[in-house]
Parts: C-alpha cells; structure tokens; sequence
C-alpha cells in the first residue's frame, strides 16, 4: 500500500518485566516490534475474530478469496510468553500499564506510536486531508495564548522554532522535564479542534504514569515519511531534534529549528512494519484447510 505517514513520537515506559526479556528492552522501537503482535491478537480477540485458536484479519466482505485472507496462529504469538492468561496476570497489575488507563482489558499499555496529526497509525494517505489536526500547529498557537508555559519549556529543554522540536530533543527526559512535557499535553488536548484519538490519549496516559509513578519515559521522534508499501522513506533529516531538513530549515551546515551544526542525516530507507504478525493462512492452513476455516468463521459470524 502506497501512502505517507505523519511525523510520530515512538515511546514506552522503561519498566523491566518478563515480557520485555529483550536486549535493548527500554527501547520503543525494540518494545513495539517484540510485543505488538500479543496487542494484534487482543484486537482480534475483542472483535471476535479468534476460532479454534487461529485469529484472522478483518473481513470487507463475505466474498473473499482464500489465498488472500491473513491470519495467525495463537500459539505462535505466545510461544515465548507462555499463554494468554499468563500474559493477563503480569500486564493487568503493571504499573506501566498506560493504555489500561483507558481500556481496562489492555495488555502490553507500556508503549505506543503518537502522531502529530489527528491520522491515527498505522494509517496511511495519499494526501494529508483537509481540516486535519496539527498538534505542532496547535502548540504554536497555544503559546501565544498562555506565555508562562513557552517560558517553562523556554527553561528546561534546548530552545527551537517551532518550540515542539526542543520538547523532544532528550530520549530520556528528565522528571522535570516529563513534567513540562505532560503540562504542554494537557494543555494542548484541551484546545485541539478535533476528537481526541486514543494515540493521543495513551500517551498523555504514558507521561503521566511516568510522573506520578517515577517510570523513565524513553521517546523518539521519527519524521514524516513515505511509503511504496514494501519500502518507508524518511527524507533528510536534522540528527538532532528530527525536523525534515529542507531549503528553509538547513543550510547544509546547520538546522534552522535547532541551530544544530552539521549536515543533515542522509534519505533513510527501511522495510514497512507490515503485517505482522498476519501471514497468508493458506500458507499454515492450506487451500483446503483456509476455506474450510472461512466457512466455520463466517457460519459463526452469522
């Protein structure tokens, strides 16, 4: 699928459990790729698309082609987490546990992907839509209605313009600094013009635990990009606070946003997250066995 995606925070709360027995545990890139698929398969299993221990992606239609339907077999999800309640018991007490703040049946809340637009990933657009919500925008905007918070950023991160590129600057921010971040949030949902999307909401969540509970709060910024459906595309780049370099924010020698010397990181390109953990069924099932599964799922769907 070709399409762009919106610049993005990547974070997760650096809080070591079983699950995250990983090298590099406290990174979000890492936390994202080893636990979505257990997310994956708790979507599936509160939409109802999980039988005889095989969950399937969402169906268009009733009149699907079995070579292209996707699904994944449970056990091969929790191969390395043991089952599904043993899953329950660590991440329903966790006090990483940020998106249960809002979905009390979550497992695996202790990261997540937060856009700086109101297009919720892994979405992607051809074109970003009218009327869109930009919280880069919105916190220019903000600040000029409230000056004593551009003040307290103004005091505890690097200055840049826009301001939001400095409130990202540090992958582990300070506790003083988590808090100015979680102040700019709360503020800046009070204001949007737009539904508040559950990205949002989860990291709102996210700052707060990590203030109130003293969890370390490890972030990334990732800049917009661009996909050809097996490739993503990140453009130039300052290597500092990840604004996309262009004629106006670097001169080759040094990003505008935030006056970092240096030239820009080169054009990156890396394979889409894809699917994951969703493969062809007809690959583990069969053209048989594929159809004969759709058959009991859609009789069960009624």
């Amino acid at each position: 699928m070709q399409g762009t995606t919106p610049e993005f925070i990547r974070w997760a709360l650096a809080h070591e459990c079983p699950l995250r027995d990983f090298p590099k545990w406290k990174d979000p890139n890492k936390t994202e790729r080893h636990l979505r698929a257990i997310r994956v398969y708790q979507n599936a299993v509160q939409d109802s698309r999980v039988l005889d221990g095989i969950a399937i992606e969402p169906l268009v239609s009733s009149d699907v082609v079995p070579n292209e339907v996707l699904g994944f077999r449970v056990d091969d999800v929790f191969e390395f987490y043991g089952d599904p309640s043993s899953v329950a018991s660590i991440c329903e007490p966790c006090p990483a546990n940020a998106v249960r703040q809002s979905d009390s049946q979550a497992w695996v809340g202790c990261f997540g992907l937060m856009p700086v637009s109101n297009i919720v990933l892994p979405d992607l657009v051809d074109e970003v839509p009218v009327g869109t919500v930009d919280l880069r925008e919105q916190l220019e905007l903000l600040l000029t209605q409230q000056p004593y918070l551009e003040e307290s950023i103004r005091t505890c991160f690097p200055r840049t313009s826009p301001e939001w590129y400095g409130l990202w600057i540090s992958r582990v921010p300070s506790i003083k600094q988590r808090q100015i971040q979680l102040q700019v949030v709360n503020e800046l949902l009070k204001v949007v013009p737009c539904a508040i999307t559950p990205p949002w909401e989860a990291f709102q969540s996210a700052l707060r635990l990590s203030v109130d509970r003293k969890i370390p709060l490890h972030i990334q910024l990732v800049p917009e990009a661009v996909t050809d459906g097996v490739y993503w595309y990140v453009d130039q780049h300052c290597g500092r606070c990840c604004a996309i370099s262009t004629a106006l924010t670097h001169t080759g020698q040094q990003c505008q946003v935030c006056k970092n010397e240096g030239r820009p990181r080169e054009p990156q390109r890396r394979f889409v997250r894809g699917k994951r953990p969703y493969w062809k069924m007809t690959r583990f099932l069969g053209a048989e066995g594929t159809s004969k599964y759709l058959e009991r799922y859609l009789k069960q769907k009624g």
